[in-house]
């Protein structure tokens, strides 16, 4: 009994010292990483993530869209999920027919579809189960997070 005794209380040492060498810089960020240029050239995207800097980082969450530059640190960009998969769908529909165009198209595309995968997995989870308040005057939980179409 006392030698599993020291083996729990080693266990628990380890796990402390690898909770120590934790920094900020190895913390993920809270979303889906994209680079700037995944949104389009400067003047398609710069309405949604503001102006384009040196290294730009632009993060997919569920949360509100921070479009201003940091004024310290890294340059990182948080954009609502939802809000930039309906920016793409309508910035998409605007695009010229031509080969620029469509090389764009492709990288708004795939941008979208990795989105889409985030958006999925979160509405499946909210509208998983019926809401409690579901009935007179009630809300439907699809209605909070509207269906997306798959692909633009």
């Amino acid at each position: 009994m006392n030698a599993l005794h020291s083996v729990r209380l080693l266990l628990c040492c380890f796990g402390v010292l690898l909770l120590a060498q934790c920094t900020e810089d190895t913390v993920p960020l809270p979303g889906l990483a994209f680079g700037y240029d995944d949104f389009g050239p400067e003047n398609i995207a710069a309405p949604l993530i503001g102006p384009k800097g040196s290294s730009t980082q632009v993060v997919a969450r569920f949360g509100s869209t921070q479009a201003a530059p940091p004024s310290a640190g890294p340059d990182v960009r948080y954009v609502n999920v939802e809000q930039a998969m309906n920016f793409l769908r309508r910035t998409v529909r605007g695009l010229p027919h031509t080969e620029e165009g469509t090389a764009i198209h492709q990288r708004l595309a795939a941008t979208y579809s990795r989105m889409y995968r985030q958006y999925c997995a979160r509405r499946n989870s909210v509208t998983a189960a019926p809401s409690a308040s579901y009935g007179r005057g009630g809300m439907n939980r699809a209605f909070i997070m509207p269906p997306m179409p798959p692909a633009i």
